[in-house]
């Protein structure tokens, strides 16, 4: 069963994450999306209106909901008609906040990625509910997640990006099994390991031993680079190879632990086209 969950704010950075997972799933084989509406008020907007909050009454919330109701009936329409027909659409309202909400349909009904827009923080005003929270979804999700940028339109994935500190090549075993959404795709996978130090020299050949155990079945080949700023020669490699998608490893090994544990926002506003695929 391969399953993907998308939150939807019906933002514009939610509903760009949502055009981009339309088209990836005409690529990949997917059985179920889930598309989940965080419906949460908190008490504070229930009892204390602010001069930029009014109060709803439970008719008007009746109402509300009614609307997310038809909103997301409507983007179902929309996803059967321009993929699989076949293709089971579950809508989901939560009365939780979205991490709660979402950590919950996790452990339900056990998706196989989770799909979330991030906002361009350069030049979009206004903030999506979602992409407020992408640091905190992408941080203590436990299944993969796919961060897809404001600005990113999808392209078939025929190359990744796959950075990795060389004296951890063991987390690369992550990339193995059917439930892993790189293997859906199965790209080219470029392995980029950073070392402005020459480290690697030393054990080249080791290197590239485990590699080719780790990597057993994809076509892959290995570029160093000696960028002294990680992320910035990450995000440089990925726009002069033309990749379609940057996979990052979890863990304080991979050279995205500060990308994405620490700064993910600002590294985000970098790069507005690449969408990345966090493993778990």
């Amino acid at each position: 069963m391969k399953t993907i969950l998308i939150p939807v704010d019906f933002s514009d950075t939610s509903t760009n994450a949502l055009k981009y997972a339309t088209e990836l799933i005409k690529d990949i084989p997917v059985e179920k999306i889930i598309l989940l509406k965080s419906f949460y008020k908190s008490v504070y907007e229930q009892l204390l209106p602010s001069a930029d909050f009014i109060q709803l009454s439970t008719e008007d919330i009746w109402l509300e909901r009614n609307e997310v109701n038809e909103q997301l009936r409507s983007l179902t329409d929309s996803i059967l008609k321009k993929c699989n027909p076949t293709i089971a659409i579950q809508t989901v309202i939560s009365e939780l906040p979205l991490l709660r909400a979402i950590h919950q349909l996790i452990a339900e009904k056990n998706p196989d990625l989770l799909i979330v827009g991030s906002d361009n923080c350069i030049v979009q005003l206004k903030e999506s509910y979602i992409g407020q929270q992408v640091i905190g979804i992408a941080k203590t999700s436990p299944v993969p997640v796919l961060i897809v940028p404001a600005d990113a339109s999808y392209r078939t994935i025929k190359r990744a990006l796959v950075p990795c500190d060389f004296s951890a090549v063991s987390r690369l075993s992550l990339l193995q099994g059917k439930n892993n959404p790189i293997d859906w795709a199965h790209p080219k996978l470029m392995v980029l390991n950073i070392d402005p130090q020459l480290k690697h020299l030393s054990h080249e050949n080791d290197h590239i031993t485990s590699l080719k155990d780790q990597l057993a079945g994809y076509d892959f080949e290995i570029y160093y680079t000696g960028d002294e700023k990680v992320v910035d020669g990450i995000l440089k490699f990925a726009r002069a190879n033309d990749v379609q998608l940057i996979t990052a490893l979890p863990g304080k090994y991979s050279f995205f632990y500060k990308f994405t544990h620490r700064s993910t926002t600002d590294a985000l506003a970098k790069d507005s086209n690449h969408p990345i695929l966090i493993l778990k």
